[in-house]
């Protein structure tokens, strides 16, 4: 198998994990600052074991070894988490769903400012098809909501707060810059770094969360959330930058959008309208070209960073 598909095969297998997240976030229902808590504690656990197997006494060599560049992932892979988790709990999904589509954007971004990797002719053609399906979205959820009506009578719509707007642009911000930085490591993964985003979760939330307490009656699919999508997920998204470009992983990130609105629709009772559904079939094509594309490649070309 080449290193490409390889790469496609783990972050595929995590988004489809980690697709129940936003319908499972919003049916816990619990504050952002103590689902944070308990999500760092998922990843603290599930990437502190693996890391333990994986390097067993070179767990200390990786941070010494990885220098300010293991910690900044673990930074931005923390400040992520939270930005993601604050937005899907107290804005509109859709909008969330807009900034998202940004993401390939930026991995595209910062593979060419600090990779020197520019992406493939076949990568924009799927970032541009990514817009367009979010456009067909976005057009339906204003016309739904009467805002095309609001903007034309020279109404100003309701933004998000400047919190909110902050967490917004860093959410595709950082996960481009996240895949970029995971696959400039000269490490065979970034486990330990989550690992440790997990920590500064778990070190922070208790400060700010006004009780770390699980509600009841959500026994399982709490437990499923913070472990096995929130912990599991990201082990194996991490991994897929080690083989394909930052825009890649983020174009295949986007298929949570499609599989979490069936999520959604399945868990929450919220169907998917019609141009939810259209949208999603262009981001899913997108996905399609680039992989597509990928499989045309000769197998033996090497994807790994510049040195």
């Amino acid at each position: 198998m080449s290193p490409r598909f390889l790469g496609y095969g783990f972050a595929i297998l995590g988004v489809l994990i980690i697709s129940p997240d936003s319908a499972l976030i919003r049916k816990v229902g619990m504050d952002p600052a103590a689902l944070l808590f308990w999500r760092g504690f998922g990843i603290f656990v599930v990437s502190a074991v693996l890391s333990v197997l994986w390097y067993r006494g070179r767990l200390l060599s990786y941070f010494t070894e990885s220098g300010v560049l293991g910690l900044l992932i673990a930074l931005f892979f923390f400040i992520s988490t939270c930005s993601f988790v604050y937005s899907a709990v107290t804005l509109n999904p859709i909008v969330l769903l807009i900034f998202v589509a940004l993401g390939p954007v930026s991995g595209a971004v910062f593979s060419i400012i600090l990779l020197n990797e520019p992406p493939r002719l076949a990568v924009w053609i799927a970032i541009g098809l990514s817009f367009l399906g979010m456009a067909i979205v976005v057009w339906g959820e204003m016309h739904g909501a009467g805002t095309l009506e609001q903007l034309r009578g020279g109404q100003r719509p309701n933004l998000p707060g400047p919190l909110s707007l902050l967490a917004l642009i860093l959410v595709p911000t950082l996960l481009g810059l996240g895949f970029t930085l995971a696959r400039k490591l000269k490490q065979p993964n970034v486990w330990p770094s989550n690992a440790l985003a997990g920590v500064m979760a778990m070190a922070i939330m208790p400060f700010i969360a006004p009780s770390l307490v699980v509600p009841s009656g959500i026994f399982w699919e709490f437990w499923f959330l913070v472990i096995f999508v929130s912990g599991v997920s990201f082990i194996l998204i991490t991994l897929a930058p080690k083989f394909i470009s930052s825009a890649e992983t983020s174009l295949v990130f986007l298929l949570e959008t499609v599989l979490g609105s069936l999520w959604i629709w399945g868990l929450l009772g919220q169907r998917p309208e019609g141009h939810e559904i259209a949208g999603g079939a262009v981001v899913t094509l997108a996905v399609i070209v680039v992989v597509v594309s990928a499989a045309r490649q000769k197998s033996s070309t090497s994807t790994l960073p510049p040195t």
